[in-house]
Protein backbone atom coordinates (compact mmCIF):
# COMPACT_ATOMS: atom_id res chain seq x y z
CA UNK A 1 0.00 0.00 0.00
CA UNK A 2 1.36 3.37 -1.00
CA UNK A 3 1.81 6.06 1.65
CA UNK A 4 -0.82 8.79 1.66
CA UNK A 5 -0.07 12.40 1.01
CA UNK A 6 -1.30 14.93 3.62
CA UNK A 7 -4.04 16.32 1.27
CA UNK A 8 -5.52 12.96 0.18
CA UNK A 9 -9.20 12.40 0.96
CA UNK A 10 -10.01 8.99 2.37
CA UNK A 11 -13.52 7.80 1.55
CA UNK A 12 -14.99 4.82 3.37
CA UNK A 13 -15.77 1.87 1.14
CA UNK A 14 -19.14 0.17 1.26
CA UNK A 15 -19.41 -3.59 1.00
CA UNK A 16 -21.05 -5.09 -2.11
CA UNK A 17 -21.67 -1.78 -3.92
CA UNK A 18 -24.16 -0.32 -1.43
CA UNK A 19 -24.84 3.37 -2.03
CA UNK A 20 -26.40 5.81 0.46
CA UNK A 21 -29.02 8.10 -1.12
CA UNK A 22 -30.49 11.47 0.04
CA UNK A 23 -33.59 10.04 1.81
CA UNK A 24 -31.34 7.94 4.03
CA UNK A 25 -32.43 4.87 2.12
CA UNK A 26 -29.63 2.38 1.65
CA UNK A 27 -30.16 0.66 -1.68
CA UNK A 28 -28.19 -1.29 -4.21
CA UNK A 29 -27.56 0.43 -7.57
CA UNK A 30 -29.91 -1.93 -9.45
CA UNK A 31 -32.75 -1.28 -7.02
CA UNK A 32 -32.20 2.48 -7.14
CA UNK A 33 -34.06 2.62 -10.46
CA UNK A 34 -37.20 1.28 -8.75
CA UNK A 35 -37.20 3.87 -5.98
CA UNK A 36 -39.06 6.59 -7.91
CA UNK A 37 -41.95 4.34 -9.10
CA UNK A 38 -42.29 2.86 -5.62
CA UNK A 39 -42.52 6.34 -4.09
CA UNK A 40 -45.04 7.32 -6.79
CA UNK A 41 -47.21 4.33 -5.87
CA UNK A 42 -46.89 5.03 -2.14
CA UNK A 43 -47.92 8.64 -2.76
CA UNK A 44 -50.95 7.43 -4.75
CA UNK A 45 -51.89 5.13 -1.86
CA UNK A 46 -51.46 7.94 0.66
CA UNK A 47 -53.80 9.99 -1.53
CA UNK A 48 -56.48 7.31 -1.18
CA UNK A 49 -56.31 7.54 2.61
CA UNK A 50 -56.21 11.34 2.55
CA UNK A 51 -59.04 11.66 0.00
CA UNK A 52 -61.28 9.47 2.12
CA UNK A 53 -60.57 11.51 5.24
CA UNK A 54 -61.17 14.80 3.41
CA UNK A 55 -64.49 13.66 1.95
CA UNK A 56 -65.59 12.36 5.36
CA UNK A 57 -64.68 15.67 6.97
CA UNK A 58 -66.51 17.64 4.27
CA UNK A 59 -69.67 15.58 4.69
CA UNK A 60 -69.54 15.97 8.47
CA UNK A 61 -69.21 19.76 8.13
CA UNK A 62 -72.06 19.83 5.61
CA UNK A 63 -74.37 17.69 7.78
CA UNK A 64 -73.69 19.82 10.86
CA UNK A 65 -74.71 23.04 9.05
CA UNK A 66 -77.84 22.02 7.08
CA UNK A 67 -81.35 22.05 8.50
CA UNK A 68 -82.62 18.68 9.67
CA UNK A 69 -86.19 17.53 9.66
CA UNK A 70 -88.28 14.72 8.31
CA UNK A 71 -91.60 12.92 8.52
CA UNK A 72 -91.60 12.43 12.27
CA UNK A 73 -89.38 15.43 13.07
CA UNK A 74 -91.58 17.96 11.32
CA UNK A 75 -90.41 20.57 8.84
CA UNK A 76 -86.66 21.16 8.52
CA UNK A 77 -85.65 23.67 11.17
CA UNK A 78 -82.90 22.26 13.39
CA UNK A 79 -79.18 22.44 12.74
CA UNK A 80 -76.36 20.60 14.48
CA UNK A 81 -74.29 23.73 14.97
CA UNK A 82 -73.17 22.57 18.40
CA UNK A 83 -71.17 19.79 16.68
CA UNK A 84 -69.46 22.11 14.17
CA UNK A 85 -66.52 23.22 16.41
CA UNK A 86 -65.83 19.63 17.45
CA UNK A 87 -65.81 18.44 13.85
CA UNK A 88 -63.69 21.37 12.77
CA UNK A 89 -61.03 20.93 15.46
CA UNK A 90 -61.00 17.24 16.40
CA UNK A 91 -61.09 15.61 12.97
CA UNK A 92 -57.63 14.71 11.60
CA UNK A 93 -58.27 16.12 8.09
CA UNK A 94 -57.38 19.79 8.77
CA UNK A 95 -54.13 18.73 10.40
CA UNK A 96 -53.33 16.50 7.44
CA UNK A 97 -53.92 19.48 5.13
CA UNK A 98 -51.49 21.65 7.12
CA UNK A 99 -48.88 18.87 7.11
CA UNK A 100 -49.31 18.42 3.37
CA UNK A 101 -48.99 22.13 2.60
CA UNK A 102 -45.84 22.46 4.71
CA UNK A 103 -44.31 19.34 3.14
CA UNK A 104 -45.11 20.53 -0.38
CA UNK A 105 -43.60 23.96 0.24
CA UNK A 106 -40.46 22.36 1.67
CA UNK A 107 -40.18 20.00 -1.30
CA UNK A 108 -40.61 22.80 -3.82
CA UNK A 109 -38.05 24.99 -2.01
CA UNK A 110 -35.54 22.14 -2.00
CA UNK A 111 -35.33 21.77 1.78
CA UNK A 112 -35.93 18.02 1.47
CA UNK A 113 -34.54 15.47 -0.97
CA UNK A 114 -35.88 15.55 -4.56
CA UNK A 115 -37.24 12.01 -4.19
CA UNK A 116 -40.03 13.39 -2.00
CA UNK A 117 -41.39 15.05 -5.15
CA UNK A 118 -42.21 11.59 -6.50
CA UNK A 119 -44.19 10.79 -3.35
CA UNK A 120 -46.05 14.10 -3.56
CA UNK A 121 -46.60 13.62 -7.31
CA UNK A 122 -48.41 10.31 -6.75
CA UNK A 123 -50.42 11.92 -3.98
CA UNK A 124 -51.55 14.84 -6.13
CA UNK A 125 -52.37 12.55 -9.08
CA UNK A 126 -54.83 10.64 -6.90
CA UNK A 127 -56.32 13.84 -5.45
CA UNK A 128 -56.85 15.18 -9.00
CA UNK A 129 -58.54 11.96 -10.15
CA UNK A 130 -60.71 11.91 -7.01
CA UNK A 131 -61.65 15.58 -7.47
CA UNK A 132 -62.66 15.11 -11.11
CA UNK A 133 -64.76 12.07 -10.18
CA UNK A 134 -66.53 14.00 -7.41
CA UNK A 135 -67.15 16.93 -9.77
CA UNK A 136 -68.64 14.57 -12.34
CA UNK A 137 -70.95 13.00 -9.74
CA UNK A 138 -72.00 16.44 -8.49
CA UNK A 139 -72.84 17.62 -12.02
CA UNK A 140 -74.87 14.45 -12.60
CA UNK A 141 -76.73 15.09 -9.35
CA UNK A 142 -77.48 18.68 -10.38
CA UNK A 143 -78.89 17.48 -13.70
CA UNK A 144 -81.22 15.10 -11.88
CA UNK A 145 -82.36 17.78 -9.44
CA UNK A 146 -83.06 20.38 -12.14
CA UNK A 147 -84.85 17.92 -14.44
CA UNK A 148 -88.55 18.13 -13.76
CA UNK A 149 -91.85 17.96 -15.61
CA UNK A 150 -91.25 21.37 -17.16
CA UNK A 151 -87.59 20.77 -18.03
CA UNK A 152 -87.30 17.44 -19.88
CA UNK A 153 -84.30 18.52 -21.94
CA UNK A 154 -81.97 18.15 -18.93
CA UNK A 155 -82.78 14.58 -17.94
CA UNK A 156 -80.37 12.05 -16.48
Amino acid sequence: MAPRAPGDIVRPRRLSGVVVRPLNFTVRPRVDALLAPILLFLGFYAGTVFGTQMSRWGVLLWVSTIKHGGDFLGPPKRRLLWAFPFILLLHPAPYLVVFLVVGTVWALQGKVAPLWLWLLGGFYVYIAIFGFKMLRLYRKHLRRVTAGPNNRSRGP
